[in-house]
């Protein structure tokens, strides 16, 4: 057997026993041993992949977290029931790695993470999953944390386009930090390119009035 033959099976034997790790830390345990957890603005907003029971008893615990954003549309059921008994709002969005999300989805979430009313009724076509108060217009609390499957791709596009949008970065800044989760532009190069070619002058405003051009 040659030597790249050799490297070709390590290669998926490896891919092969870190997924079973994962589903064996998430399922059975939890707890998500690849979360890719990160501090977006500490006290006030946070990002993961994939979220265990465990995982969110200790991030209520150590960081409060009062709002799941869960990108993937509808959260686990063991975790949306753990977030009920933990007295949390949850919202389920339906994002995709391989293209970008649209103004409204992008403008739902502006609303969400800036604590501002939503008609809920306006959204009710976007929202996949709820737990939160009734009524028409909602304001859910923070601290929030947005999360997707490996928090690398829909998360890290979410996360590139608030620290331009809400806190003045360039958007080399905000594509190095996706870099720093994961990102991987190859496999998912559309949300890559919305960012190289967006012009925050004429994006942020729409999602952040009070956007000011750095």
């Amino acid at each position: 057997m040659s030597f790249r033959s050799k490297l070709n099976i390590f290669i998926i034997i490896s891919v092969f026993l870190g997924f079973g790790a994962y589903y064996s830390g998430l399922v059975l345990t939890g707890h998500n041993p690849f979360l890719n957890f990160g501090e977006v603005v500490p006290g006030e907003l946070y990002r993961s992949g994939d979220l265990g029971t465990s995982d969110l008893e200790n991030m209520v615990k150590r960081y409060g977290i009062k709002t799941i954003i869960c990108l993937k549309g509808e959260e686990k059921t063991e975790v949306k029931e753990k977030a009920k008994e933990l007295g949390l709002n949850l919202v389920g969005v339906q994002a995709r790695a391989n293209r970008a999300p649209g103004p409204e989805t992008l403008g739902f979430l502006a609303k969400i993470i800036s604590g501002k009313g939503i008609e809920r009724k306006e959204y009710n076509w976007l929202i996949k999953d709820w737990l939160g108060p009734d009524g028409d217009k909602i304001s859910l609390p923070g601290p929030y944390l947005i999360h997707c499957q490996m928090g690398a791709d829909r998360t890290g596009y979410l996360i590139a386009i608030y620290r331009i949008c809400f806190q003045g970065w360039s958007a080399e800044s905000a594509r190095l930090e996706m870099l720093r989760y994961y990102h991987f532009p190859p496999r998912f190069p559309r949300l890559w390119e919305e960012l190289k070619k967006m012009e925050p002058d004429k994006f942020c405003p729409v999602l952040n009035p009070e956007y000011e051009s750095s």
